[in-house]
């Protein structure tokens, strides 16, 4: 095909040891081919939504340019982004290059708003996109899409929607009809069939009639396979607890909620519409070029469990306070001789399984000879899928004020079984205390008085006799009122005032040289961290070798870039480094280690081995230090 002279002839063979030559011609014909008209306009998928529903917003620059800057995006909630992508078309020797951002938001409340121009640099001018408006209305305008039976990599223009079938929040109960204070364990579960870098929960479940104890589950989540409706997912327990009614009827546990992080993989636009261009339809190259891996911010929900709560069968005796379960019983005393007026300690002890905290004392009658304190409680429970067991104690502390022989009437203790469906209730033996006369004696001034001689001793002290004669004043000459004490004091608030001020200023000028210092030392505090990662590096202990390697990073941009660390996150630090002058490959390499880190913690492996996540993380820190200071 002839060509003028003002073209450049590019031959291309189909094969892979050519494409780095290709690329480097590329990048020399898009800088000798001229500049076109620069323009960055802004759009969306859809303008009129329904609350919940998600679209796409895209920002589009046709050339090149960096420091990109989103609008703010207060109305809507982001699920992902920015999504970057760029591309470059050859059309009759003309070379175009475009660059896009784009973001997946969610509307969570009506109303029509308008989302404000982003911004990026162009040559070392600012360009603004347009503003774009989108209502909101009621209820879904969007069609219900069924389970998708693609993976990971088919998840097409609205990701955040299409993931809802493969990753999914489910509650599960062990029983649904049980009787009033039974014990019945609940379970959130996590399936997916992508990988997950995060997940947080925003809304736990509320618990209105139930009184709960949570199981303990390891931290890092613990993924295994499992078959539901014919399809495999790797599952992990979120949240375990077991729960009590406390009341009959008909009893509801809400949803849990919360959001997890998908990292799926992108298909890209066509690089070039051109039916002649012949990198257009290159396998090999779009291979490489034309897919890209994002992470996704996915809303996950579980559904209501409903729950019939059953009463008790009638026929409960006396003494029952609401016991379920099946438990033993057990009263003594720490001593059975003592003396008047050394304390004795009475120990009530109720063990099983069952709602064991809920237990109250049982209803124990002094004698009116002994003085008596409210009982000490004490319980130690075990909270597993079998249910709640463990030990509920009462220790009374008791003090004879007379001699004698006692006995103490301690009253039955009766539980529900729930395995006999019957009442079981179980007596106590019977309390005595051979009670002498001590070295104190005590005044018998009836059989419920218990004063001891040294108290009546005391009352001759505590109220002393009215005097009646004259009394002796002293004048205290010069009056309070006008005197130097009471102008000095009048002006102390004055004065405390101004040094608060004064103490305010020179806090304010400290924190202010902390941070400074705290940036000079960024990089030595990085190195310690560094050095305790590669401790645990080489005893195997892959958690603490990644809490250390996420703290080293993050906390050398926090300290040398003077950032909050509630502020912290990928675009804060990706605009602070590029604000200080850092070159974007070492931006991209920093986060790129931080990809890697996140997908040996929370996505079961990265396929990269813990020692080069190291060596990469200390080049990458050692590089940017010497970016900032040169």
């Amino acid at each position: 095909m002839p060509w003028n002279n003002k073209n450049i002839v590019v031959n291309y063979v189909l094969n892979k040891s050519t494409v780095l030559p290709a690329l480097l011609l590329i990048c020399f014909i898009s800088v000798v081919s001229g500049k076109a008209d620069v323009q960055f306009s802004a759009s969306v998928s859809e303008s009129t939504i329904g609350v919940g529903d998600q679209f796409q917003i895209s920002f589009t620059l046709s050339g090149s340019g960096r420091g990109f800057r989103p609008p703010p995006f207060g109305d809507f909630t982001v699920l992902m982004g920015p999504s970057q992508s760029s591309s470059t078309s050859i059309i009759n020797g003309s070379i175009s290059q475009s660059s896009t951002y784009t973001y997946i938001l969610q509307a969570i409340k009506e109303g029509t708003f308008k989302i404000g121009s982003a911004e990026i640099t162009v040559d070392g001018n600012k360009v603004l996109s347009n503003p774009v408006t989108i209502s909101v209305v009621k209820g879904s305008q969007q069609p219900q899409h069924g389970n998708s039976s693609g993976g990971q990599g088919s998840q097409g223009n609205n990701p955040a929607g299409n993931l809802s079938s493969n990753v999914f929040l489910k509650a599960y109960a062990d029983k649904t009809s049980l009787y009033l204070g039974e014990a019945m364990v609940v379970t959130y579960r996590l399936y997916t069939r992508v990988t997950l870098t995060n997940y947080s929960i925003d809304k736990l479940p509320s618990l209105t009639g139930f009184w709960s104890q949570e199981i303990s589950l390891p931290q890092q989540l613990e993924f295994h396979m499992e078959n539901l409706d014919g399809i495999q997912y790797k599952v992990a327990d979120i949240k375990k607890m077991v729960v009590f009614p406390q009341r009959d009827g008909t009893l509801e546990i809400d949803p849990m909620q919360g959001d997890v992080v998908a990292r799926v993989q992108m298909k890209r636009q066509p690089r070039s519409t051109d039916p002649f261009d012949p990198f257009a339809n290159d396998p090999f190259f779009n291979q490489f070029f034309n897919n890209s891996v994002q992470d996704v911010k996915v809303p996950i929900s579980s559904k209501a469990i409903r729950v019939t709560v059953k009463e008790l069968p009638a026929g409960a005796p006396s003494s029952f306070k609401g016991a379920v379960g099946k438990f033993t019983f057990e009263a003594s005393l720490d001593k059975d001789h003592t003396k008047t007026n050394e304390p004795v300690t009475l120990k009530i002890k109720i063990a099983g399984k069952g709602n064991v905290k809920l237990i109250d004392a049982p209803e124990i009658t002094f004698p009116p000879d002994f003085e008596t304190y409210d009982p000490k409680e004490n319980s130690s429970v075990n909270a597993t899928t079998a249910g709640v067991t463990g030990t509920k104690t009462f220790e009374y502390l008791i003090i004879p004020r007379n001699s004698g022989e006692y006995h103490i009437p301690v009253s039955p203790f009766s539980y529900f079984d729930l395995e006999k469906k019957q009442y079981v209730e179980l007596k106590a033996p019977d309390i005595h205390v051979d009670v002498a006369k001590g070295a104190e004696s005590v005044q018998s001034t009836g059989p419920a008085s218990g004063i001891r001689q040294s108290d009546i001793k005391f009352l001759g002290k505590d109220i002393r006799y009215i005097k009646t004669r004259e009394l002796n004043t002293i004048s205290s000459g010069r009056p309070f009122f006008g005197s130097l004490l009471f102008y000095s004091l009048l002006g102390l608030p004055v004065v405390v005032f101004f040094g608060l001020v004064l103490m305010n200023r020179r806090k304010e000028h400290m924190l202010g040289n902390m941070a400074l210092v705290k940036s000079q030392r960024a990089n030595k505090v990085a190195m310690k961290r560094l050095a305790t990662a590669k401790k645990y590096l080489g005893s195997s202990d892959q958690v603490k070798f990644l809490d250390e390697m996420f703290k080293a990073l993050w906390g050398f941009v926090s300290d040398k870039l003077q950032i909050p660390v509630s502020d912290l996150s990928r675009e804060t630090v990706a605009r602070s480094l590029t604000e200080a002058k850092v070159p974007d490959a070492l931006v991209t390499e920093f986060t790129s280690v931080l990809d890697s880190c996140e997908f040996a913690r929370f996505g079961g492996g990265s396929g990269e081995s813990s020692d080069s996540i190291y060596k990469k993380g200390f080049t990458v820190i050692s590089s940017i230090e010497n970016s900032i200071k040169s």
